[in-house]
């Protein structure tokens, strides 16, 4: 419940980006970011991470370079006033650039919500 309390205090704190759980298989990450909208499963492809999130938006690429489509898919969540990105069971470091997932001052109201079994992965 405690963890549980962290992720639901930093979703709502305006000066948070990016929120990280991590833990070993079978310790809850996923269960506790189950109910969230915005649920991007086991994928390190970045033209698949960028279709799962566009899917969910109802974004249609008609881009086929991740360039284009991350650019794209920024400006899109970019007009959201506030939106939430789940990156579940994530293995490796992603470039939130190269997929398009705005962060930081580049989009105050867009925050990224990951879990990893090797907190390594998420401080990259």
């Amino acid at each position: 419940m405690s963890t549980l309390n962290d992720v639901l205090n930093a979703l709502n704190n305006p000066n948070v980006n990016m929120i990280g759980v991590y833990g070993m298989a079978g310790v809850g990450k996923t269960k506790l970011v189950k109910e969230a909208p915005r649920l991007v499963s086991q994928i390190s492809d970045i033209k698949k991470i960028q279709g799962q999130i566009s899917d969910k938006m109802g974004l249609k690429f008609y881009e086929e370079s991740e360039s284009r489509r991350a650019r794209r898919l920024c400006e899109r969540l970019k007009k959201e006033k506030k939106i939430l990105v789940i990156l579940d069971n994530i293995w490796a470091s992603l470039d939130f650039e190269k997929v398009g997932i705005p962060f930081g001052d580049n989009h105050k109201g867009c925050k990224v919500l990951m879990t990893a079994r090797n907190p390594d992965v998420l401080s990259k």
